[in-house]
């Protein structure tokens, strides 16, 4: 079964579920975006997919009487620029600009390669009291691209920045490989990122804040958990094991 029968076969399940006669419920495409500042010397990080009060117009959490079906998983790293935050880039990698003055293909990063420990670290989620990812590799959210830029001497024998091509993709960087979840709204959700941070630098470039971003893509159901038919199939089920 390829990715998107799979994506597929997870819609009409739900559905199903929710709404035999798929009358009153309708999933739409969505995600879920939550933010952290990265901060030097802390190696963990919780994210409220539930929280309210969201800092910014592209963070996406979930209400309670929602739920969510992801079919795929991201950790990111982002760059908000304090002037005008809204223009971040989601990196998959680790992404470093020099503060020495030297020759870098990043206008904007860090300023040490420290950062890297994020992908030597583990997820853990937890559902109510049970568990659905107790180490989950966070090196499976790393995605090098294939052109990261050049640089090249000048007619002054100087060394320039020839750009940074993006190769940003929703498709390439997301992890795939995750359980059939369906997140309920009125299930409490911990998510934690844990990695060995002692004494490492995340310092960036200034005027830049560090973030790390947890992101899911997949199909939103508005009212999933309410009552439809007589019954609610998230009133009481541990969501976020196997469908």
């Amino acid at each position: 079964m390829n990715s998107a029968d799979l994506m597929r076969q997870r819609y009409e399940y739900i559905s199903s579920l929710i709404d035999p006669e798929n009358e009153h419920i309708h999933g739409e495409v969505s995600k879920l975006r939550v933010e952290e500042v990265l901060l030097s010397g802390v190696g963990r990080y919780e994210f409220d997919i539930k929280k309210e009060g969201i800092r910014n117009q592209y963070e996406q959490t979930l209400n309670r009487n929602d739920v969510f079906i992801p079919t795929r998983i991201a950790l990111f790293v982002a760059f908000q620029d304090n002037a005008k935050p809204s223009k971040e880039i989601l990196y998959a990698y680790i992404p470093v600009a020099s503060a020495a003055g030297a020759p870098t293909i990043h206008p904007v990063g860090f300023t040490t390669d420290d950062a890297n420990a994020i992908y030597n670290g583990k997820l853990t989620w937890q559902i109510q009291n049970g568990v659905l990812f107790s180490a989950y590799p966070t090196e499976r959210f790393k995605y090098i691209p294939q052109t990261q830029g050049q640089i090249a001497l000048d007619a002054e024998n100087e060394a320039v920045n020839l750009g940074v091509q993006s190769e940003f993709s929703i498709d390439q960087c997301s992890e795939v490989a995750i359980p059939r979840i369906y997140i309920a709204g009125t299930q409490d959700h911990k998510i934690a990122v844990n990695f060995d941070a002692a004494g490492l630098d995340f310092s960036c470039t200034e005027g830049y804040t560090p973030k790390l971003v947890l992101y899911m893509d997949g199909y939103l159901v508005k009212g999933g958990t309410e009552y439809f038919n007589g019954k609610n199939p998230f009133g009481k089920k541990v969501v976020g094991s196997w469908g």
